[in-house]
């Protein structure tokens, strides 16, 4: 079917305002906020706006008939580059139109939503009703969606204490490629709330968690919720060697106490706390707890405030260096790459206690483009947020966008930081992308090939982000 055939088909589904197959929409849809898509910006043939479930099941049976390719958009803030290789050609699909929350059920102590609603407005409505979320968002949460976070699979504020954010998914609700509705969970059974991840059968949900959009559509997203938290504490301890730091370090995380824990290392206060390097600090760790007493808040304090100073942490200033962190968390990158230029974000999990030695690894892999670095104007901020049992490693570059040798330094890098962290040190990705796929799922045969087969039963025709997950265009 040729493009304006099926831009008239979908304006007959969600009205001629929400589609457009106009050159300027489609090229503003033609890369999100990560370096692969700078250097390789791609427009979609048509852009396509449902308001709902039921539009969005006309638009997948639409795509199924005539085989077109088919991606999926949030809030466009995926960092590692999880889209696939027939985008020119493609219907794309931005949710951020189904953006309600459906149901806020005290019952089961779980909230439902559109997939394509934020973190930041999530949160807002979920406290305004008396509770509140346990992982609450990706940085860039005021415009990151909840579905588009469980797609790639985000790590961000509150991941210390509950995980990355699939660690809180109880439901999904997805639709397949040819439109039918998959529920998952305990709204598997039609007379059950949707209450629980891990029943009637198997864990259906996880096939779609970090998928890129390869299998299906997520249409709404049912989540944990926890009684709303009545204090906040904070803490900043500076240390003068990375030994006392990563003790510190991985004992706030053994305890579960913490709802967020931030490490900057020592190019991470030249950025962005400079005045502690010039003291002679070349670290940072500060910490945010959140609960329903007081007394619990001030419990969790002290023992986190115990464990600083007796591994020799100095204490500084907690409203400067931890509460803003914790409080305008979702401003945090604008704040940071406003100042710098354009950002692009290299991080990895490593066990909690490996995260010294896979720090010092990367921070002499920096060490040795210094004079390249340099040259290109690049800088570069290695903050750890961390996540349970795992410890975390990220190094953010600012650059400059405009500037084509530049940006091919900066992928460079990223690559080399990619191949140093995964296949070196032992680290894992969390969120999804094309940085990571050379040196996890291609080196992989076994588990490319079940990804491939899932891929083949659930979407015969391949018309879900073809080529995401690093999987073949043509599944043969």
């Amino acid at each position: 079917m040729k493009p304006t055939e099926l831009t008239s088909k979908l304006q007959g589904i969600v009205g001629q305002k929400f589609v457009s197959d106009d050159f300027a929409v489609r090229w503003s849809y033609s890369m999100d906020s990560n370096i692969f898509d700078s250097i390789n910006p791609t427009p979609p043939a048509i852009v396509v706006r449902p308001a709902n479930i039921e539009e969005l099941q006309k638009i997948l049976f639409l795509a199924s008939k005539t085989t077109t390719p088919v991606y999926v958009r949030g809030g466009g803030t995926d960092a590692g580059g999880s889209r696939g290789e027939r985008i020119l050609e493609s219907i794309l699909i931005d949710t951020t139109r189904m953006n309600k929350i459906i149901e806020v059920d005290e019952a089961s102590q779980t909230v439902t939503v559109e997939a394509g609603i934020t973190w930041g407005k999530l949160n807002k409505e979920v406290e305004e009703r008396g509770w509140r979320l346990g992982f609450k968002g990706p940085y860039s949460g005021y415009s990151s969606t909840v579905g588009g976070s469980i797609s790639v699979q985000s790590n961000g504020y509150g991941s210390a204490r509950y995980g990355v954010c699939a660690e809180d998914l109880m439901n999904l609700k997805v639709l397949l490629p040819d439109g039918q509705i998959l529920q998952t969970g305990s709204a598997v059974n039609p007379a059950a709330r949707r209450f629980y991840r891990y029943c009637i059968g198997p864990d259906l949900a996880g096939i779609f968690v970090g998928s890129g959009g390869c299998f299906g559509v997520i249409a709404e997203v049912t989540l944990r919720m926890y009684p709303k938290s009545v204090k906040a504490a904070f803490g900043a301890y500076g240390f003068k060697d990375y030994e006392s730091c990563q003790a510190c370090y991985y004992r706030w995380l053994k305890t579960r106490e913490a709802d967020h824990i931030a490490w900057f290392a020592e190019d991470g206060l030249e950025v962005n706390a400079p005045e502690l390097s010039e003291d002679g600090y070349i670290s940072l760790l500060t910490f945010a707890v959140e609960d329903q007493t007081p007394e619990l808040v001030d419990a969790r304090r002290r023992l986190l405030e115990d464990i600083a100073k007796e591994e020799g942490g100095e204490a500084l200033d907690s409203e400067k260096y931890a509460k803003g962190d914790w409080v305008y968390r979702f401003e945090l990158l604008p704040r940071w790459a406003a100042k710098i230029g354009q950002w692009q974000w290299n991080c990895h999990m490593i066990p909690a206690g490996d995260a010294l030695d896979d720090l010092k690894d990367i921070l002499s892999l920096l060490k040795a483009f210094k004079s390249e670095i340099a040259k290109y104007g690049v800088k570069h901020s290695t903050v750890s947020i961390a996540h349970k049992n795992a410890g975390h490693v990220s190094t953010s570059l600012y650059y400059d966008q405009s500037n084509p040798e530049v940006v091919s330094f900066v992928k460079e890098l990223s690559d080399k930081y990619a191949e140093r962290a995964i296949t070196k040190n032992g680290g894992c990705n969390y969120w999804i992308g094309k940085m990571w796929y050379p040196y996890t799922i291609m080196r992989n045969p076994v588990y490319r090939e079940t990804l491939t087969r899932i891929k083949k039963a659930i979407d015969p025709s391949n018309i879900m982000n073809p080529g995401g997950l690093a999987l073949p265009t043509d599944l043969g």
